[in-house]
């Protein structure tokens, strides 16, 4: 090798490798975690300081706090694998600044940038150019575009904001230069499987498959993604030969949906974690199953295609969620102090979070599973966080994180790892005081302890120093009919005595998962759950119902009694 010459081993897995190798200049790539997304956003903006010199690349986000918190930290973690080095103004090295004018003698982009405040330049006068959907929505003309977590991007405004800025230099990147660039003017979306309505044009471009090679792509990676279930089962039970059928099945399976590149230039791509078993190794798979309910380990590791169920219990809608709720302020100034470290800005914990309040208390509810255990933490409000006014009269009962640990021995380690990863989130909230809404079977007494689930959680509580305020609904259970009836008041937004009743849509991503895939059903001329066992491939196991019974207990315990009041029937819409 020459002397002058640089040279780095760069492991890829196979979606990775798949992904680098086919030119496509607009790509969607729908990836679990363990898959390896953060190589891609790396590899994208490498390949476009490369192929683009003087050129501007957006990183539209929905906040500014989630582009600084979540997708830099790991995209600049793998540039400095490939080499690249923060400039320091002392020796005067390196290969680019964050948030600052470029030193003098570097190239600057061709498009003229007035402020570089939300900037990251590149000594070869490249732009990323950070854009989002809360304040810098409009940005320079650009050459290319990347959004990560795009299940968070209000699709319509990027339609009209942020898609209209990628038109700049034709001729010297595009159709008008000498040599051309395939993927000038192209975007790359990556997210985690979506789940809700609105965030479904993700998956819109797949259409291609069906229409140019007639694979059913969705229906075989389910049926898939079920085979690793088995897969995992065989592997645990140590039955080999199992194992040996199974994997050759999905192998079999999987070529039948290999990726190619429409004949417009678009690129869809599935994968899971499976693509990155040689990085991860089998037994992190298996220890991953192990810990994590079901249904969060099906659609965070395995990438399962979710839709929501017909004859939904609850009627949430866009009008019930929101996705923007980061701190930025506060994000932006942490930034600051700590010179942009990319490793501690992607420690996250409650400061973050602009839906806490740090001076109020917070309201948590458990329900305590035999498989699994979950908890809902919530905070009234007089602040709507989707429609961005503060209203008056009225509360909005916000619930805005989610945590959850699997029980696979009946001991007290699953509550008290449940309670700290609650205390870890929230270390920093001021106000050490929370309102416990508690799970009634978590009174019962068990055979193997003299303690309940209950008594643990709050002596945890109090022994890592919250004040706990605890609060008791009617019953072992929420009636299912008058809940149903409860629930319709308050979301159909009508009645000012209910509150409103708001979601963080990104923290709190499972109990939507779990209410939109809950099916009402009547008997004997009331309303309830069906918790009857899955039928059929579209819905989900019968555990999936966990996470919106833990928020049907809070809201029942504290707004329960206002249906003693209400004189109107809101009937199911089916």
């Amino acid at each position: 090798m020459e002397e002058s010459v640089w040279e780095e081993s760069i492991t890829v897995n196979p979606a990775q490798a798949m992904y680098q190798l086919m030119r496509a200049r607009h790509k969607y790539i729908i990836w679990s975690r363990g898959t390896g997304k953060s190589y891609i956003v790396g590899a994208e903006v490498d390949e476009n300081v490369r192929m683009m010199p003087r050129g501007v690349t957006t990183m539209a986000q929905a906040t500014y706090g989630q582009a600084l918190t979540k997708t830099l930290p790991s995209t600049f973690k793998m540039l400095e694998t490939l080499g690249y080095k923060r400039y320091d103004p002392k020796t005067k090295s390196g290969d680019y600044v964050v948030c600052r004018t470029p030193p003098d003698g570097w190239f600057r982009p061709y498009e003229h940038i007035l402020s570089y405040e939300h900037c990251i330049t590149f000594s070869n006068g490249h732009c990323l150019y950070i854009l989002t959907q809360d304040g810098n929505s409009r940005g320079p003309s650009a050459d290319y575009n990347i959004t990560d977590e795009a299940q968070t991007l209000d699709k319509e405004q990027f339609d009209q904001e942020v898609a209209p800025t990628n038109r700049g230099n034709e001729d010297k990147f595009g159709r008008l230069s000498r040599c051309p660039v395939y993927k000038h003017h192209g975007n790359t979306f990556l997210s985690s499987m979506p789940y809700e309505p609105e965030q479904k044009w993700l998956l819109e471009p797949a259409k291609y498959y069906e229409q140019e090679r007639g694979v059913q792509l969705f229906d075989v990676w389910n049926k898939v993604v079920k085979l690793y279930l088995v897969l995992i089962d065989a592997k645990m039970q140590g039955d080999l030969q199992l194992f040996r059928e199974v994997w050759n099945e999905c192998i079999r399976l999987r070529r039948t949906i290999t990726p190619f590149v429409s004949s417009d230039g678009t690129l869809f791509v599935l994968a899971s974690i499976f693509d990155n078993i040689a990085n991860v190794g089998m037994q992190y798979i298996i220890n991953q199953y192990k810990v994590m309910e079901k249904l969060s380990f099906m659609i965070e590791i395995l990438n399962y295609v979710i839709d929501r169920v017909d004859n939904c219990y609850y009627k949430i809608d866009e009008r019930h969620k929101y996705y923007n709720a980061t701190n930025d302020h506060f994000i932006r100034d942490f930034a600051e102090d700590t010179e942009y470290s990319w490793q501690q800005l992607a420690q996250l914990d409650s400061r973050f979070d602009l839906d806490c309040n740090p001076n109020k208390p917070l309201e948590i509810c458990f329900d305590w599973g035999s498989a699994a255990s979950f908890m809902e933490v919530a905070q009234p409000s007089d602040y709507d966080f989707v429609n961005k006014y503060t209203v008056i009269g009225r509360t909005v009962d916000n619930t805005i994180n989610e945590f959850f640990v699997r029980r696979d021995d009946e001991d007290d380690t699953e509550i008290n790892a449940l309670i700290d990863k609650f205390c870890h989130y929230y270390r920093h909230h001021p106000c050490k005081v929370v309102r416990f809404y508690r799970d009634r079977y978590g009174d019962a007494r068990r055979a193997n302890s003299k303690r309940t689930y209950n008594q643990i959680a709050v002596a945890r509580l109090e022994k890592q120093g919250w004040t706990v305020e605890q609060f008791t609904h009617r019953g072992m259970e929420p009636p299912q009919h008058d809940k149903f009836l409860l629930w319709s008041q308050i979301l159909a937004e009508t009645d000012i005595r209910f509150p409103l009743k708001r979601f963080n849509a990104t923290k709190c991503k499972y109990i939507l998962i779990s209410m939109n895939n809950t099916r009402v059903r009547q008997r004997d001329g009331k309303f309830e759950k069906d918790k009857r066992a899955e039928r059929n491939d579209s819905v989900l196991p019968e555990e999936a119902t966990h996470f919106g019974d833990v928020v049907d207990k809070r809201i029942w315990t504290k707004y329960g009694d206002l249906l003693k009041d209400s004189i109107s029937f809101v009937p199911a819409r089916f």
